[in-house]
């Protein structure tokens, strides 16, 4: 899809989300793939309602719990997407541990000037949360090591390295 081909502003009010990105056929969730890999990062979505899930690689609460940014990725490509959600619409305490797995649906918003994303998801709702106990489930935010990935097998599709192996090696 060439810049030129996308829709422009004022054209968006005609154009659906199934006509930007495919859903998945049960979940109606959009691949992360399709929203970044879009030739302007996935900007010219803003405003779209969409529905992301997977595993968390990263949380922070910020303002003394009254929001957190996650860093989403579902294995579809090596980039994650920045999800902020409110204290309002769940706790935050399970949203943010490292490895934690989210179903959740929101509008795209372009962040405010100086951010490194393009994109990020503004959460309205918060469909399904895999919680996690930090305790046991020790996975670091740091790189994990090929040896490490060798002894715990489960984990390899939660990491960059893995998940960019498989996209790169069977893309579809």
């Amino acid at each position: 899809m060439s810049v030129d081909s996308f829709p422009q502003t004022d054209e968006m009010s005609v154009v659906t989300l199934t006509d930007v990105v495919e859903e998945s056929q049960f979940s109606q969730r959009v691949l992360i793939r399709h929203i970044i890999g879009l030739p302007d990062g996935g900007a010219g979505m803003a405003g779209q309602k969409v529905r992301v899930g997977r595993w968390v690689k990263t949380g922070h609460e910020h303002f003394k719990g009254s929001f957190a940014f996650l860093e989403l990725n579902d294995g579809s490509c090596p980039t994650n997407i920045q999800v902020v959600v409110d204290a309002a619409v769940s706790p935050l305490g399970q949203l943010v541990p490292t490895g934690t797995c989210v179903h959740v649906e929101g509008e795209l918003k372009v962040p405010l000037e100086g951010t490194m994303q393009w994109i990020e998801l503004r959460v309205h709702k918060v469909l399904d949360v895999g919680t996690i106990d930090p305790a046991k489930y020790r996975l670091p935010k740091s790189r994990l090591t090929l040896e490490f990935l060798r002894d715990y097998v489960h984990l390899r599709l939660r990491t960059n390295t893995m998940s960019y192996c498989d996209w790169k090696c069977h893309p579809e």
